[in-house]
């Protein structure tokens, strides 16, 4: 058997550091893509349960790139360091095992990036909106906060110049902000915490409101061009009647028909460009209870329908709804949402990427097996 290329998190933490994001843009786009013209293989994923957490062993295939088995485990509270995981990839002719990569911070990532090609396109159709300086507003200070944050400020660069990290305690946010405060300091962008627990913030200018920390968060939220949440809430982060037309939404972080970041008052108003049709039916818990409410969840399109194979973006195949929100014809809904449960193909595509970059940096283990 060949040698296999074992990467750690910090080969891993190197690769990422050096790879052009563009890259990894590119190779997620061509993921959905092949996942939407059924050119991948994913079988229904096997769960083990714990009382701490949540373990998952999801194999898949990109039938054009290679096969993937991808372990993680979903701890039951919060962990800002990603998730635990590791993704074993098999050589595609012969089947035998080439990679063991560490999957804790590609998973993040990989995520990151479909709200990333998400928030790209639906931007490009809104051309007055480019010429603003955009808020952003996060749900949550772990890793998906983390790498939402960078690749946003990556495909809109000078656009975005205020981020408000919000989560329900500040000390794990204000670590986030401390983290971020370089780059985004280099980008002229304004980075702040806020605690929606006590509302208290790291910035003056963050819920300056005399109110309560509801006041002040909603006054966080009515501010907001672009809103990601990033948690495990099973109950609305807040009411959507808060938030203004025209925002945009790249929700992640729920995938259990239990939880949910945002009410049905918000599902009713939005157009909703999805990772997965059949996953989002079965796993988004907003979505899921919107149908069954109203018979219909607002949902156009998958991500891998406007996107052509090279990963190139397919503006004609972007359901038009998505550049009239808040116009006459569609008053009715007047923000855009990105909803995304993962899917497995996202995993094959960043692990083979960040595996071939490895081997060309001349970093891993290679060990004989």
């Amino acid at each position: 058997m060949p040698p296999v290329r074992v990467l750690s998190l910090e080969h891993v933490a190197a690769v990422l550091k050096d790879i052009d994001i563009e890259d990894i843009l590119t190779s997620q786009a061509q993921a959905f893509h092949a996942y939407s013209v059924n050119e991948t293989q994913t079988p229904q994923r096997s769960t083990l349960e714990t009382p701490y957490h949540k373990t998952l062993i999801m194999p898949s295939r990109i039938d054009t790139l290679t096969s993937t088995v991808k372990i993680v485990s979903v701890p039951k509270t919060d962990s800002k360091d990603g998730l635990p995981g590791v993704t074993i990839v098999l050589d595609n002719k012969t089947g035998e095992p080439r990679g063991l990569v560490n999957a804790r911070l590609l998973t993040a990532v990989r995520t990151a990036a479909g709200s990333a090609l998400a928030t790209r396109v639906i931007f490009e159709n809104k051309q007055e909106e480019t010429k603003k300086a955009l808020s952003l507003v996060v749900f949550g200070s772990g890793a998906q906060a983390k790498a939402h944050i960078q690749l946003l400020t990556h495909i809109m660069p000078g656009q975005i110049s205020r981020i408000v990290i919000c989560n329900r305690t500040l000390p794990r946010a204000r670590d986030l902000v401390h983290e971020l405060a370089p780059e985004c300091s280099a980008k002229s962008i304004d980075i702040s915490a806020f605690s929606i627990t006590t509302g208290e913030s790291t910035s003056s200018t963050t819920g300056t409101g005399s109110g309560s920390p509801h006041d002040k968060l909603k006054e966080i939220v009515q501010s907001a061009h672009i809103i990601c949440t990033c948690t495990n809430t099973t109950e609305a982060l807040f009411p959507g009647e808060w938030v203004q037309p025209g925002t945009h939404f790249n929700m992640v972080g729920s995938y259990t028909p239990a939880m949910h970041e945002i009410d049905q008052s918000l599902v009713a108003r939005a157009w909703t460009l999805v990772d997965a049709k059949k996953e989002c039916e079965h796993e988004a818990g907003e979505f899921i209870l919107a149908k069954k409410l109203t018979g219909e969840n607002g949902v156009l399109a998958e991500l891998g329908e406007i996107f052509t194979e090279d990963g190139k973006f397919k503006r004609e195949a972007l359901p038009k709804e998505f550049s009239d929100r808040g116009n006459n014809q569609h008053k009715k809904k007047d923000v855009t949402i990105f909803k995304s449960v993962g899917i497995a193909a996202q995993d094959v595509a960043i692990t083979a990427l960040v595996l071939d970059k490895a081997e060309a940096m001349g970093l891993g283990s290679v060990v004989d097996f």
